[in-house]
């Protein structure tokens, strides 16, 4: 009786071992991590990200060419937390003028702004950074300033306000999605703009969270997650779609 009994428990340990195996080789299957080439691809493309380094200098009128992205991103940050509201709007000002700084209709953009812009959208904009905190997208949208409505401009003021855990997602970067995998650019909501919703805030969340898992399983965090972003967007940016799709979709 003994020994049958042992049989029976040594055949079942044995069965779970089997099917601990095939999950283990399922979940392998499922999650094909990126090749060493495509991990390669994608911090070539986070070193050469070549955005325009550019800034404007709203007290003597002129343009600024910064020396390099840390440069501008310094200076935007310190003008987005500043205690004085006419630096703030200037920050916000410059956040357009960065991100359309490829676009031909860039200082419409900007002085539709200024010219919109009051000392109260400040107000309103210091009390919910006050103390570092980086509101979320719906209360950012929910100041009303003008040029500030979609989440493609919204979330660059909270990748300048802490670039370290925030970034990008304009329409450049949801040509990410495939469809394919459960990735956060895939439950993306999005038509002529990516509008602000309760699913696009989990989405953005998501994508944030995503670039920085990437960072930590891929490079050691040695990147933050706009780096990772900014990788993604210059791989988009220089014609190699697919490859960015591949990396995102399998890392």
């Amino acid at each position: 009786m003994n020994s049958d009994l042992h049989a029976v428990l040594s055949g079942i340990q044995a069965l779970c071992a089997k099917t601990i195996a095939l999950k283990q080789i399922m979940h392998l299957e499922a999650s094909v991590p990126l090749t060493n080439q495509q991990v390669a691809s994608l911090q070539a493309a986070i070193t050469h990200y070549g955005f325009p380094a550019v800034y404007f200098d709203f007290t003597v009128q002129r343009p600024v060419a910064a020396a390099n992205m840390a440069a501008v991103e310094a200076h935007i940050h310190g003008q987005l937390t500043s205690a004085n509201a006419q630096s703030v709007l200037h920050g916000l000002a410059n956040v357009l003028y960065w991100g359309y700084a490829q676009i031909g209709y860039r200082d419409v953009r900007v002085n539709n702004f200024l010219a919109g812009a009051t000392n109260a959208h400040a107000a309103v904009f210091q009390n919910l950074t006050a103390g570092r905190v980086v509101p979320t997208l719906r209360q950012i949208q929910d100041i009303h300033m003008p040029q500030f409505s979609g989440i493609s401009f919204i979330s660059k003021i909270l990748a300048f306000l802490d670039p370290s855990n925030y970034c990008v997602l304009d329409q450049q970067l949801a040509r990410l999605a495939n469809g394919h995998g459960v990735r956060a650019l895939n439950q993306l909501t999005q038509g002529q703009q990516i509008r602000v919703s309760a699913n696009n805030q989990i989405a953005y969340d998501s994508w944030r969270q995503e670039c920085a898992e990437i960072s930590a399983t891929y490079f050691g965090g040695a990147y933050r997650v706009i780096d990772v972003e900014r990788g993604f967007f210059h791989l988009v940016q220089t014609g190699q779609l697919h490859l960015a799709q591949t990396i995102y979709a399998n890392a």
